[in-house]
């Protein structure tokens, strides 16, 4: 291999600033020693030191001022606390009642530098007062439970679906803001007729799910059809098979308050659900009434309809193409696994709801 003769080429010197930072800062020299050895004037040195440490760090770097500054994001946060109405407004919207001269670009950037960002809001059900102050009450009454203790328990309850998938508004929050009251999107019942299902499910559980159907001659699903299609029906077999009740196997059943339940006596009913729940052996504790948050069968109705909207064809869903997959999924996705994870979280839920005095939680 033949050698390869050197070049006359010089390495290039490191300048004179480089190489006077570095006497100063590294080997700790003093100014006045560092400037008469690369023989620098004491001005030169002086300035060289502060304009380094400003364009190396960006420190008190000079420019043009931000058209949205700091004491108007301000403005805008404390517009936006407490007020759900103001967190949905457009970028548009918020130029206009702040009076901004920018774009909804600079906008955008100026509400990313304090974090607030587009979500799609919570849906919680609205919760008055009253029912709050019952929420709470049964929280402190079951807050010594135990994990084993919401493990004997079967948790029911039906859901409507959809054949139209409705879009849901986006508001402004920041990460964490998630369950804030005012990023909380309620929901009122709008007396859709649609198609519903019912399921039960328990600890290394889960039932047949029943398509109800509706009641002869009557507007929708009414007392007369849970009692016949779901209390001695699936329920009434649930209720034998786990030896339901005080004294027996300690198993009991979660309803919600729903007037279709008929959990109260009245005129109208005839005491008829629960009628056939004392015939049938179902034994149902007593429940809050708008506490979807409390019971773990709401994970699997979420679970269903995320994987309904993962799959919708392009031509939208037919009734019986949507009956045949909600079937599929609760069959054959949902796994008893997932169920036990949620029945697990019972404990921290109540503790919730005594944190929040009965209000809604983030379950």
């Amino acid at each position: 291999m033949a050698r390869v003769p050197k070049t006359s080429r010089v390495e290039h010197q490191t300048p004179k600033k480089a190489r006077f930072r570095a006497l100063v800062e590294d080997a700790g020299w003093g100014q006045e020693r560092a400037a008469r050895k690369l023989k620098i004037p004491q001005s030169t040195a002086t300035k060289w030191l502060k304009q380094v440490d400003e364009r190396r760090t960006g420190k008190h770097r000079e420019g043009r001022p931000r058209l949205i500054d700091e004491k108007m994001l301000d403005k805008i946060e404390k517009w936006f606390d407490g007020h759900y109405d103001r967190r949905i407004q457009t970028l548009e919207d918020i130029i206009k009642h702040f009076k901004l001269e920018c774009s909804t670009t600079t906008l955008l950037r100026a509400l990313d530098r304090r974090g607030f960002h587009k979500h799609t809001p919570e849906i919680k059900e609205w919760i008055p007062p009253k029912i709050k102050e019952e929420r709470f009450g049964f929280a402190k009454k079951h807050k010594t439970k135990k994990k084993t203790f919401w493990r004997r328990g079967i948790y029911t309850d039906e859901s409507t679906f959809n054949t139209r998938i409705l879009r849901r508004l986006k508001i402004w929050r920041k990460r964490g803001e998630r369950q804030r009251l005012d990023c909380i999107q309620f929901k009122f019942h709008s007396g859709r007729q649609s198609v519903s299902a019912w399921a039960a499910i328990g600890y290394n559980f889960k039932s047949k799910l029943i398509i109800i159907t509706k009641q002869l001659d009557q507007k929708g699903f009414n007392q007369k059809a849970y009692e016949r299609q779901i209390l001695r029906g699936e329920l009434a077999n649930i209720a034998r098979a786990k030896k339901m009740g005080k004294g027996r196997s300690e198993f009991f059943c979660v309803e919600d308050n729903s007037k279709v339940h008929g959990k109260k006596t009245t005129r109208g009913n005839k005491g008829l659900c629960n009628a056939a729940r004392l015939e049938c052996g179902i034994y149902s504790i007593d429940w809050p009434a708008k506490s979807p948050d409390l019971n773990p069968i709401e994970h699997c109705w979420r679970f269903i309809k995320q994987r309904l909207r993962n799959r919708k064809p392009h031509s939208g869903w037919t009734l019986p193409q949507m009956i045949k997959a909600i079937h599929d999924i609760w069959d054959n996705e949902l796994t008893v696994d997932y169920l036990n994870k949620w029945i697990d979280t019972l404990p921290d839920r109540i503790k919730e709801v005594i944190a929040r005095k009965g209000g809604p939680t983030r379950w």
